[in-house]
């Protein structure tokens, strides 16, 4: 069976769909099935054949496509099936194609959409992508049922896969290292909680600087530190943390590695992660998969992805939020109850599943008639 997928999202700076990408990609290459890869990238990208930081797969193919030349690729590489990997299906196989639509965020709030002329001309392309597309493959059941209700689409014709946890993230217990990295980032404090996120408006860190200025006196021994992008279309981390006083207790690093990112998850006390809506929530499973004990929000996919793991508020509501962080913070026996429950936890993620089950699809695809 050869496979064609989109592998723009996993170059570059790549946001949560690069990840996705980049993570199935790996896994999928790993299984050593009886599986043809062509991975299609923008002009530009490769170098002696390879993307940078790849190495020769004999079951991998690169080829660089422009966006004219693409509708093409499925008859020219003699394909059986195209993979869009973000929303797409740039081109197609005998078979057809399958999309991953991961989330509809924007769909379902337009009033963020960085868009021009807004967000309903990509609504109506969406769900026709979806339509046309022989399987839509997304990440939570969550998701699913937002396709199916605002896109009309049949659930028999969208299949579950979620995302696996990277081997990336375990616990790290190297103190030199962690101080290091207090050091570049600028913070002293031995206690810390810890968002990951950005100023994304869905992520919510203004809710979560909210709760930790009104439970101030609780919280005073501890830093917060809030990775990810400082600035946003719709706000910006310093503008928040100045709107309370927080300046000296607040630390905004930026974008980090993902091996600063394990750091910085296995000695945080917390972390908190209030997002509004997610089609997964990754970091709730990477904090986890590094020991620390999670409080997080009880809306849209993440209760299904945290289970029985973490300590669940309404992510609008910043009374609920402080209570919720001053309580595990002040219980070590229930800190490290969460923490055992989430090494349980995350061993239902892993990304081999994610790839047998993506198998399946392309398996079950293939197995209907031609287009």
């Amino acid at each position: 069976m050869r496979v064609g997928l989109d592998a723009n999202p996993l170059l570059g700076d790549r946001g949560g769909v690069g990840w996705l990408t980049y993570h199935l990609l790996r896994a999928l290459v790993a299984l050593k099935e009886e599986l043809e890869l062509v991975a299609y990238v923008k002009p530009g990208w490769l170098v002696n054949g390879q993307p940078v930081g790849w190495e020769p797969i004999s079951q991998l193919r690169w080829v660089e496509a422009g966006l004219w030349t693409m509708r093409w690729r499925g008859t020219l590489d003699r394909l059986d099936l195209y993979h869009g990997t973000n929303f797409k299906l740039k081109t197609e196989g005998r078979y057809g194609g399958v999309v991953t639509i991961p989330d509809l965020w924007l769909d379902r709030h337009p009033q963020y959409s960085r868009k021009v002329f807004g967000q309903r001309a990509s609504f109506y392309r969406a769900r026709r992508m979806a339509w046309r597309a022989r399987k839509v493959i997304t990440i939570s059941q969550h998701s699913a049922k937002d396709i199916r209700s605002l896109y009309g689409l049949p659930l028999e014709r969208i299949a579950v896969i979620p995302c696996g946890v990277s081997d990336d993230f375990r616990p790290s217990r190297d103190p030199r290292a962690v101080e290091d990295l207090r050091r570049r980032i600028g913070f002293t404090a031995d206690k810390f909680i810890l968002f990951i996120g950005g100023a994304d408006p869905r992520k919510n860190h203004a809710t979560l600087v909210e709760a930790f200025a009104g439970r101030a006196k609780q919280l005073k021994s501890h830093a917060l530190v809030l990775v990810g992008d400082r600035v946003h279309q719709f706000g910006s981390y310093m503008s928040t943390v100045r709107a309370y006083g927080l300046e000296a207790q607040v630390v905004c690093p930026g974008r980090l590695s993902s091996e600063d990112l394990r750091l910085l998850y296995s000695a945080a006390e917390l972390f908190v992660f209030p997002s509004i809506y997610e089609g997964f929530g990754m970091p709730v499973l990477e904090a986890m998969a590094c020991g620390a004990p999670v409080v997080t929000s009880n809306t849209t996919s993440i209760p299904e992805v945290a289970g029985d793991a973490a300590i669940f508020v309404n992510p609008l509501d910043a009374r609920e939020l402080g209570e919720a962080m001053v309580r595990v913070l002040s219980n070590k026996q229930l800190r490290e109850g969460l923490r055992a429950k989430g090494f349980e936890r995350v061993k239902q993620f892993t990304w081999e599943r994610a790839a047998r089950r993506t198998v399946e699809v392309y398996g079950e695809v293939c197995s209907t008639n031609p287009v």
